[in-house]
């Protein structure tokens, strides 16, 4: 079990609320607005059984059904956002997203605390593979300077940015930035260690 300090700041409220507005919400009233507007044209659109309750108990409940079932799942997939640390290495797991390295392959001499207000540079532009809500980025991003970063971060502006062995970065908000970085740099092999 590692220590809640080092943990990834889970996502907020904020943002739980964004994705129950845009996942949840919107869809149920789109499907609500597009089954009424069939069933009271003139004439209505294909009736099933030629009854409209059951028309729109199907469809309009059939799409709600899987609405819910998307946001449920979904929804469940932004609890997945944590570290794991041990001797043999990093592992993120932030929502579809895992990242298993090997402390070796963090270059922990060039890691840094950076605030993303200060430096934008290092703040997260181009989403290529993952997820972005008001407040919460995870998965595959291009940084302002181009650099390609593994992200989990849960909109704050201090974050821990770690160059790796692999071509990428990770850019990760921890709950305390420093006490990870020390604690990464206590587990890391003599040649790693700066």
């Amino acid at each position: 079990m590692m220590d809640a300090s080092l943990q990834l700041e889970p996502p907020s409220a904020r943002t739980r609320q964004w994705w129950n507005t845009l996942a949840l919400a919107l869809p149920l009233v789109a499907i609500a607005v597009a089954v009424g507007l069939a069933l009271t044209g003139n004439p209505p659109e294909r009736l099933i059984a030629g009854s409209v309750p059951l028309t729109a108990t199907l469809v309009g409940g059939g799409a709600a059904l899987a609405t819910v079932a998307i946001w449920w799942g979904i929804g469940r997939k932004l609890g997945r956002h944590h570290l794991l640390l041990d001797a043999g290495g990093l592992e993120i797991v932030t929502t579809f997203y895992r990242q298993r390295l090997a402390l070796a392959e963090l270059r922990l001499e060039q890691a840094r605390i950076v605030d993303l207000d200060e430096r934008g540079e290092f703040r997260p532009m181009l989403k290529t593979n993952g997820t972005a809500l008001p407040g919460f980025q995870s998965g595959w991003f291009r940084l302002r300077n181009r650099e390609k970063a593994f992200v989990a971060r849960a909109g704050g502006r201090r974050v821990l940015f770690v160059p790796t062995t692999r071509g990428h970065a990770l850019l990760l908000q921890p709950r305390q930035p420093r006490a990870l970085l020390q604690r990464l740099r206590e587990l890391a092999p003599d040649d790693a260690r700066r």
